[in-house]
């Protein structure tokens, strides 16, 4: 989210907060359940409690280490706190920090509490990001500080460390304490990652003499969050969230205190083009390089690719250089059918780019709003999500029946049938183009469709209107070969701008270089 200056805060309330929290998750939400700082957290509103305030609690399992539930509260602080007034010093609530938001006088004052379940067996959820990162840092530290030499056997089954089985050697130990007891039953399905991690990083990079890798408060991750306040976009706007700019996970780096100095300088000058012009020259001097890091599958080999760094002849004359794919209209399809039909309370909607539907976007119910989320064809992990502001600006100059545009907020649409029917011209208008040539009921049978899913799940019929009006904007302007919509002239354009963004790899987009090794 971008940030907002202090005279521009908005007023918090228990649903805005809600709302924003969605946007936040660093996966697509499932229910309730988002993700934060890799954390899976489980979210319940409390708005019936008497006299007392009311409560929005982050339900989390432990995950093994204080640390990281440290990261995941101030995250979550220092994004609401840029975003909204927020008046109340912390509270403690249940032995953690509890942040107060609202107003005692109109009734929104109330509390964002973490409830940290303690568990002490084996969990059954993922093992939570910062546990998967830090398990590779531990294996690059062997490699490069200790000289540990990883192989596998023919049939690629098992990981050896020094001609030993890996389970025989200290750095096994070393793993399952971060994993802890929760989640080392888990270790094994991702020693083969580890490995292939560790074989190409030393084969493009090993020939270089890197500082020991750090996970937690002393990285580069940690130190780019707290700085990204500091920096713009050309526009003038302020550069949003470390993960709505750069997608590395972990840094390699060469003279840590020499390059702080240098980024501390750079950030002086507040542009974020200038800090990725920075970023790039480090990497070419090979100092510091950002990594983006992914599950690789069984069996698999990864590969490094090198994303952002166009303006870099010696890196763009890589092997590992990622060039952008370019598309036609011929190579993008849409589905969308289920704005009308289904019974999924997720309601998904999908966009498909390039050969064998490589790639995907997909468009979907997203806690009380719309999220989304990109994924290639095959790949175990999610590529990364298009920030729904940022869409909510793409579309802005494109009018729907009654003048106005594209709103990413629930509160924006029909809150019941009969709000719908008195809308109903503008949404018999968006309807009727979307359905253009398609097997779909008329908009009378649409719209008594929709009185069930008001009655059934209000919020589910919310989310079919912003995803009809997302449509309508969308076919409106992008569905032929060109376009008048500026910055656009291809409508190609648009769609592979939604697809890169949400991977953090569009050139001009003033996206971080970085490594994706996957």
């Amino acid at each position: 989210m971008p940030y907002l200056p202090e005279s521009k805060r908005l007023k918090p309330d228990i649903h805005a907060i809600e709302d924003f929290l969605y946007e936040m998750s660093e996966e697509p939400p499932q229910g309730e359940k988002i993700t934060l700082t890799g954390i899976e957290v489980e979210m319940n509103k409390v708005v019936r409690t008497g006299k007392q305030p009311v409560r929005l609690e982050l339900h989390f399992d432990h995950p093994g280490n204080s640390t990281y539930i440290n990261n995941l509260k101030k995250k979550v602080w220092k994004e609401l706190k840029q975003y909204y007034y927020i008046k109340y010093q912390d509270k403690i609530v249940n032995s953690y920090k509890a942040l107060p938001f609202g107003y005692t006088t109109d009734g929104t004052y109330g509390y964002v509490v973490l409830v940290v379940h303690q568990v002490k067996e084996a969990a059954k959820g993922a093992v939570p990001a910062p546990i998967q990162e830090e398990g590779t840092t531990i294996i690059l530290n062997a490699a490069l500080d200790e000289n540990v030499i990883f192989t596998t056997d023919d049939k690629k089954q098992n990981v050896f460390a020094n001609g030993k089985p890996i389970k025989q050697h200290k750095i096994y130990k070393k793993l399952e304490k971060l994993f802890s007891i929760k989640y080392k039953h888990r270790i094994d399905k991702w020693l083969w990652t580890y490995y292939q991690q560790n074989k190409v990083f030393l084969k493009e990079y090993g020939q270089h003499q890197w500082d020991t890798f750090v996970y937690g408060d002393r990285d580069f991750v940690t130190f780019f969050q707290e700085h990204m306040k500091e920096m713009k976009r050309e526009s003038g706007q302020d550069a949003g969230d470390y993960t709505t700019w750069n997608p590395s996970d972990i840094w390699a780096v060469k003279g840590m205190d020499s390059v702080r100095k240098s980024l501390t300088q750079q950030l002086k000058k507040g542009s974020l083009i200038e800090m990725n012009n920075i970023l790039i020259n480090l990497m070419v001097s090979n100092e510091l390089m950002g990594i983006s890091l992914k599950m690789v599958k069984d069996k698999k080999d990864a590969n490094v690719k090198l994303h952002n760094v166009e303006s870099s002849p010696i890196l763009k004359g890589l092997k590992s250089f990622a060039k952008i794919e370019e598309y036609t209209m011929k190579d993008i399809n849409f589905r969308y059918d289920n704005i009308w039909q289904g019974t999924a309370s997720y309601v998904p909607t999908q966009v498909t780019i390039g050969p064998g539907n490589k790639y995907e976007v997909n468009i979907r119910k997203a806690g009380n709003n719309i999220g989304f989320n990109t994924q290639i064809k095959g790949a175990p992990a999610q590529a990364g999500q298009t920030p729904t502001w940022m869409i909510e600006e793409w579309l802005n100059a494109i009018k729907l029946p009654d003048g106005k545009s594209f709103s990413r907020s629930h509160t924006d649409y029909p809150q019941d049938i009969d709000s719908l029917k008195q809308e109903g011209l503008k949404y018999q208008e968006m309807y009727n183009l979307i359905t253009k040539g398609k097997k779909a009921p008329s908009y009378e049978d649409f719209e008594f469709y929709m009185e069930g899913v008001y009655k059934k799940e209000k919020q589910v019929a919310v989310v079919k209107l912003m995803l009809l009006t997302f449509w309508y904007s969308v076919i409106l302007k992008f569905s032929s070969e060109n376009t008048n919509v500026k910055p656009y002239k291809k409508s190609a354009e648009f769609w592979t701008d939604l697809l890169y963004t949400g991977m953090k790899i569009k050139p001009g987009r003033e996206f971080a270089p970085h490594a994706k090794i996957s």
